[in-house]
């Protein structure tokens, strides 16, 4: 952490590294993230991509999408109706990719990577049966970074784009056109603020529908006050349902939901909300 006492700006060495490169956060965290892994290694692309593979802490992944019900394997099987169950397979494109762990630490997990520019930056791990605990798995700091750190991508150059809790909320909400991503969880964290902050559009706020997401969404506008970010909006998934992957599921039309339903969270409905 770092202070300008001159002009009262703080930060992470993230943000310190965007500022004297003139650069986003975002862009800035994903150099960093390569330069860390990597330290010297100045080859291409693809071979960076094969040195990921190489010291990743995964092993033995296998493809899951929307062509692996014809496998006969029943691990594979078991990964492939989980997804289907929850409507997470593009069924058309393959836009998503999932992976089961076939060996280590993750064995027998789903795995739902984030990746830009075809470069895994971060996984979670889906426990596939009631016996595997916990239900998810990150991978630890020294696997590679903090969970508060990372954002599922998104479309940065989109009008708007929705914060829900989790990986499967965020799919959920892409295939259907909405731009999401999630913080992993619903408490942000202040570099995720600092990806955010770069946005240009409108931040809608989609936390679940508990007393959990209304404390999430109450730290995000305190904290994004600290940042000078502008006001968001708030969008929570419909009434009857826990999560955006739950109405995903049932068949409601998400993206039309949250254009119809959306809110500026201020003055006004703080007000209104605590009568």
């Amino acid at each position: 952490m770092w202070q300008d006492f001159l002009s009262g700006e703080v930060g992470n060495f993230i943000k310190l590294y965007a500022l004297l490169e003139d650069k986003s956060y975002h862009v800035s965290e994903s150099e960093l993230l390569i330069k860390s892994l990597f330290k010297n290694d100045e080859k291409s692309i693809p071979l960076v991509k094969e040195k990921i593979k190489e010291e990743s802490p995964l092993g033995e992944l296998e493809l899951i999408n929307a062509a692996s019900y014809e496998s006969k394997d029943s691990l594979i099987i078991a990964a492939w109706c989980f997804l289907y169950e929850r409507s997470l397979l593009d069924l058309e494109e393959d836009r998503f990719v999932y992976y089961l762990e076939r060996s280590g630490k993750y064995k027998n997990r789903l795995i739902i990577p984030f990746s830009k520019n075809e470069v895994m930056y971060y996984f979670q791990a889906r426990a596939l049966d009631n016996s595997q605990f916990p239900k998810y798995l990150n991978p630890s700091v020294d696997e590679g970074v903090r969970p508060s750190h990372v954002l599922y991508p998104f479309d940065e150059e989109a009008s708007s784009l929705t914060v829900c809790e989790g990986p499967l909320d965020a799919i959920s909400l892409q295939l259907q056109g909405v731009n999401a991503t999630c913080t992993m969880g619903c408490s942000v964290s202040q570099e995720q603020l600092d990806i955010l902050k770069d946005f240009e559009g409108e931040i809608i706020l989609g936390y679940d529908n508990d007393e959990a997401g209304m404390r999430g969404i109450q730290k995000f506008d305190r904290l994004r006050k600290c940042k000078m970010m502008r006001e968001v909006s708030i969008c929570h998934p419909p009434t009857d349902f826990k999560d955006w992957n739950d109405a995903h599921v049932e068949g409601w039309d998400l993206k039309e939901w949250i254009e119809e339903e959306s809110v500026k969270y201020d003055y006004e409905y703080k007000i209104l909300n605590s009568l």
